[in-house]
């Protein structure tokens, strides 16, 4: 315990270094994007978006080689306020609609997808939160994890590339449009706190387990906990997590190879959903300054109601100093009868020394197919985006 609070104490120190043995560093993100959408009339995009995040770690490598580290990471967010951590409704349908997503007089939402059909009764603002603090022991047999980070089936994600690091396709961290409701990263426990374990990487092939006592926390971009008035919730919990992932470099071809397959199954508290059981796998082959090229998949039974199905592929070409690409996401949620899709192409640049430009163009679509023929079915944006990144 000692040696656990003097690392934590170490990670907030504006430098690293090592103080009796206990090498610290900290790192800071600032990301801001900027967008034009045209307005359909009943939908606005959000014009300004932002994050600031800033993280510490420690480690400590006692007498027999193992390795004791602590993370902490903080974050800060300004989301489109509809949508702020990625929950709420896209296209609304009052559950006393015979045709919307309800049950008993209730609307229905989704166990992984986290979406309904009714939205949240406030707008959110800027927003903050200790989104990681675990403590993490290292050693040949593998490493443990404990505290609050992602599971490893959000960890061990592979897929496709995005140019836009938060502003992206799927799995959004900053959504300017509101409409993106895509999700192929098997992520259904958030950061909640859990324990985790993985193997160590033989023959580029590794393996790991996660449990989640209580799957529902505040994060910024995935905020699980957070409830909606008139929406019956799946209140997650017992998650289990098992992943599987696999990183080899073809010498001769010169061609890294990244491929992950997760599994994951969280008890529902609520005896109206199932238990909500998720898989995905993941293809990334990438010649170094050269491409990059990938696609993910994912499938849930969504707690019962519906399956959640999403897809995601990109693609990056390196010229010089710049990287062109584009990428394309596209989900179904069963549950309520929604179906979202976007595309974009940009390109991008290292202006500087950690300082990183990235403009694109994105088109996308969310469509309501359950929806009764006096509730908007549909909604369009496309437009502009501008992402700049600084990291330290």
């Amino acid at each position: 315990m000692r040696i656990f609070f003097l690392m934590c104490l170490a990670s907030l120190s504006c430098t690293a270094h090592a103080v009796d043995g206990i090498e610290t560093e900290i790192d800071g993100d600032l990301t801001v994007v900027a967008g034009a959408f045209g307005d359909d009339g009943t939908h606005e995009a959000e014009p300004l978006t932002a994050e600031v995040s800033l993280g510490g770690s420690a480690s400590y490598v006692l007498e027999n080689g193992v390795k004791l580290s602590g993370n902490l990471t903080f974050r800060a967010q300004k989301d489109h306020p509809e949508r702020a951590g990625f929950a709420g409704a896209i296209l609304a349908c009052p559950p006393q609609y015979a045709e919307c997503a309800s049950l008993n007089g209730m609307a229905l939402r989704g166990g992984f997808s986290r979406l309904s059909t009714v939205g949240f009764a406030d707008e959110a603002g800027a927003r903050g939160s200790l989104e990681r603090a675990y403590l993490e022991v290292d050693g040949g047999w593998g490493s443990f994890t404990f505290g609050r980070d992602d599971g490893v089936a959000a960890r061990f994600f592979e897929g496709g590339p995005t140019l836009f690091e938060l502003a992206r396709d799927r799995d959004p961290i900053l959504d300017p449009t509101g409409l993106n409701g895509v999700r192929t990263r098997n992520d259904i426990s958030s950061t909640a706190a859990k324990m985790s374990y993985v193997t160590p990487r033989i023959l580029g092939v590794r393996a790991g387990l996660s449990y989640t006592p209580d799957a529902s926390v505040r994060r910024l971009d995935l905020d699980t906990s957070r409830t909606m008035t008139g929406v019956i919730e799946p209140e997650l919990g017992h998650a289990v997590e098992l992943g599987l992932q696999v990183s080899r470099l073809l010498v001769e071809q010169d061609i890294r190879v990244r491929s992950s397959l997760t599994w994951s199954q969280a008890r529902s508290e609520t005896r109206l959903y199932e238990d909500t059981k998720t898989t995905s796998f993941g293809l990334d082959l990438e010649r170094r300054d050269a491409f990059r090229i990938g696609f993910s998949v994912l499938n849930s039974n969504n707690g019962g109601h519906g399956d959640y199905s999403s897809f995601g592929l990109g693609g990056e070409y390196w010229i010089n100093d710049w990287q062109l690409g584009l990428s394309g996401a596209k989900a179904e949620d069963d549950t309520l009868g929604l179906e979202t899709w976007s595309a974009t192409a940009g390109v991008s640049r290292e202006v500087e020394d950690n300082i990183f430009l990235t403009l694109g163009y994105r088109i996308g679509e969310a469509r309501l197919e359950s929806a009764p023929t006096s509730v908007e079915k549909e909604r369009n944006q496309d437009g502009v985006l501008l992402e700049l990144r600084i990291r330290k």
